[in-house]
């Protein structure tokens, strides 16, 4: 009885951990990229994405990060543009920013029931957002 009850927990605890495994692959990056980055910033991170062309101001290459930092990639400026923190004109104004939000209300929703109310999973966004910049930074000439 005590296997069963023990391989049952051993499953449990593989159940909950595999979504984060799975976040932090570089599938997701991609995924995450092709969602929210490509229409504008292009498919390799060019800046020729499909939409580039309606936008007033042009989208930067993502592939001259690395480069335009005296080589080494700046993770936080990128991060602060994905959560919304840093200033960037395309993206929308700080009280709204475009992907800030948009993470928070994809994020899977757990109830608190301290809180007595939804709330967004900031692990889960917070992966998204570290999967999306691992991408991001493959993508460097």
């Amino acid at each position: 009885m005590r296997f069963i009850t023990m391989s049952i927990t051993g499953l449990a605890m593989l159940g909950l951990a595999a979504p984060m495994c799975t976040l932090a692959d570089g599938n997701i990056g991609h995924q995450e990229y092709e969602s929210k980055c490509a229409s504008c910033h292009g498919i390799t991170g060019g800046g020729d994405g499909w939409f580039a062309k309606y936008m007033k101001i042009p989208p930067p290459s993502l592939t001259q990060l690395k480069k335009k930092n005296g080589g080494v990639f700046p993770f936080e400026r990128v991060y602060q543009v994905l959560d919304g923190r840093a200033e960037v004109q395309a993206h929308g104004p700080r009280e709204m920013p475009i992907w800030g939000a948009v993470y928070r209300v994809e994020s899977d929703k757990a109830y608190d029931i301290n809180l007595g109310k939804y709330v967004a999973d900031e692990g889960i966004i917070r992966e998204r957002i570290n999967a999306l910049i691992g991408y991001v930074s493959q993508l460097q000439e």
